[in-house]
């Protein structure tokens, strides 16, 4: 496949060897999946909601000072392969790849409306930068905060 081309009414685009696909109605799939290859994913949606949390739960399921998250309609999550282990803890559902660990989403309840997932387990994450920091009260003190974004020290209020 080339890059940079239209067929079928798709148009591609290419980074590194992954393609989004971009149809004109603007249908878009954005394609995910764990460090193995075991576990795929499909957005059927562009992300929204785009946050750097902070919080201790997220650090220690990732492993990692914080977590970048992106959220989208429960109905346009689909795994193509493999499958993900849902693990309850605090009243929230943490999904990772069955085959080797990876977190890929969250779920504030089992029938939450929308499904967060890790912008890091896309196979092009770079058009997600995050668009604001929560939960800064749990922040290491080493991290630095990008300044340009707006930060909250739990979850900002809902308008």
């Amino acid at each position: 496949m080339r890059c940079g081309y239209s067929s079928h009414g798709y148009n591609y685009s290419c980074s590194w060897q992954f393609v989004v696909r971009l149809r004109s109605t603007n249908y878009m799939e954005i394609t995910g999946g764990c460090v193995c290859g075991g576990t795929r994913y499909l957005l059927k949606s562009r992300l929204f909601a785009l946050v750097d949390c902070h919080c201790i739960d997220c650090r220690r399921s990732a492993g990692a000072p914080y977590v970048q998250w992106g959220s989208v309609p429960r109905p346009d999550v689909v795994i193509t392969k493999g499958e993900a282990r849902k693990v309850s803890h605090a009243n929230r559902i943490r999904s990772f790849a069955a085959c080797c660990g990876t977190h890929l989403f969250f779920e504030d309840a089992k029938d939450s409306e929308t499904i967060d997932v890790t912008i890091a387990s896309l196979d092009d994450p770079t058009p997600f930068a995050p668009q604001k920091a929560i939960f800064l009260e749990d922040k290491l003190p080493w991290v630095v905060i990008d300044e340009s974004i707006p930060s909250f020290q739990t979850i900002p209020k809902k308008q």
